[in-house]
């Protein structure tokens, strides 16, 4: 076992519970090592105070897996698949039952590194499908052990609570994602680990959890293929929050139809789910959906078709192609992709989310809603917010923001660490 230690006094931050530690808080250098490697950590002193996994070619040297001196198996498949099983359950007992949604949030989890999703099939659930990212060294050295502990998790979930078996499951690797080369690791084109016969994961139909029913409404999408992992399942909690706070407002536009505009559409995961509710109170809607794939245009106008909307897919780059659009709508959705991905792009980044909010709001009309988000986890809450206010000040508009939410629960947040919170969604009305 390697180990090392904290430099004199460096302890304080982590003992309060972060999860990471520095090249510059050690005592020693971490060169030498292979990336990924078990790792003891130790107090200056020599007390024990953690477990995990080392790396010399990242700023974050160490990260942690246990913090119990005991659990000497921590990053062998026991102490994996203990921690899968333990993310399981608790997704579980939030409700997320045949419901898409992420199984392991990475240091949420225990498991630094490891993003799984995963996506249960219309119509019924009965098959299903893994998407794993290893954004880390540490969880990419232990691929093959991660895996293994996926497939007993199934075995045991099959048996427990009557899951897909492990013949009725596929898995998908997609370590094609830039947070890799900050961990020293090259990205990967996507790889099929295990298929279903007869399912497509280039397009497949997915049960993710409805704004406005009990019952789960079913997407199209590319899960191979896809952005991140194929769908953006953090949104499941500020869809339906949307739905709730915009109802009223809504029926009081009195129109026998409502004009959605969804900027950076993606597959219509926004449009869909407030056309769907739209529908159920019977009002109808028209969407006008803009992205800069064709392919995730075609997705959403399948998805938003399926819920009896009518669709209008633009193709083009919202920075610059929507000074062309002289039409005005009644909910204007902004949710771009991450704008901010390096402390060097935060004033490009927070520049061009202030340029997409302006444009959201030029485009919307008097008495409208407004839904803006960003997922940029280096943007915080109050720098969000100053750009939604810049936006509003050069549209001279007038916003009252009835609601802000966050991340899905699948996507915990802890307190101690602010790096694992990432979603920002602000919810207006606006010229009222």
């Amino acid at each position: 076992m390697i180990v090392w230690h904290l430099r004199p006094k460096m302890e304080r931050r982590f003992r309060a519970g972060h999860p990471w530690v520095f090249s510059n808080e050690l005592a020693e250098s971490p060169k030498g090592i292979e990336p990924g490697s078990e790792i003891e950590l130790r107090e200056a002193s020599g007390k024990f105070i953690a477990r995990g996994y080392g790396n010399a070619f990242s700023l974050i040297a160490f990260r942690t897996v246990t913090r119990e001196s005991e659990e000497s198996d921590a990053l062998q498949f026991t102490g994996i698949f203990r921690r899968l099983k333990r993310a399981s359950e608790f997704r579980y007992a939030l409700g997320f039952v045949r419901q898409s949604h992420r199984l392991c949030f990475g240091e949420a989890d225990a498991l630094p590194g490891l993003i799984v999703d995963r996506y249960f099939l219309s119509p019924n659930g009965k098959q299903q499908v893994f998407v794993i990212q290893m954004q880390t060294a540490g969880i990419d050295y232990r691929r093959e052990i991660v895996l293994k502990a996926i497939e007993a998790l199934v075995t045991e979930e099959q048996n427990v609570w009557g899951y897909p078996s492990f013949q009725d499951t596929a898995i998908i690797i997609r370590n094609d994602v830039s947070a890799r080369k900050l961990d020293g690791i090259n990205e990967e084109e996507p790889r099929t680990i295990k298929e279903i016969p007869g399912v497509s994961l280039s397009d497949s139909s997915i049960l993710v959890r409805s704004a406005w029913s009990e019952e789960p409404l079913a997407f199209s999408v590319n899960l191979f293929g896809g952005q991140k992992t194929g769908f953006f399942l953090d949104q499941a909690i500020n869809t339906r929050l949307a739905v709730e706070r915009l109802k009223w407002p809504i029926q009081t536009l009195a129109k026998k139809e409502v004009r959605i505009l969804d900027l950076c559409s993606y597959v219509g995961q926004w449009s869909t789910q407030l056309s769907g509710a739209l529908r159920s109170i019977k009002i109808e809607s028209k969407v006008t959906a803009v992205d800069a794939s064709a392919s995730a245009l075609d997705f959403a106008r399948r998805n938003v078709e399926s819920v009896g909307a009518e669709f209008i897919g633009l193709k083009g780059d919202v920075l610059r192609d929507l000074g062309s659009v002289s039409e005005t709508f009644d909910i204007v959705v902004s949710d771009p992709p991450a704008l901010i991905k390096s402390r060097k792009e935060i004033p490009q980044g927070t520049h061009a989310y202030v340029q997409i909010n302006t444009q959201a709001l030029r485009l919307l009309s008097r008495g409208g809603c407004i839904i803006s988000s960003s997922c940029s986890g280096l943007l915080s809450e109050t720098e969000f917010a100053g750009v939604l206010a810049k936006a509003a000040n050069r549209q001279m508009r007038k916003v009252k923001w009835i609601a802000r939410g966050g991340q899905s629960p699948d996507h915990p947040i802890l307190a101690e660490f602010p790096e694992g919170k990432h979603l920002k969604t602000w919810i207006g009305i606006v010229d009222v």
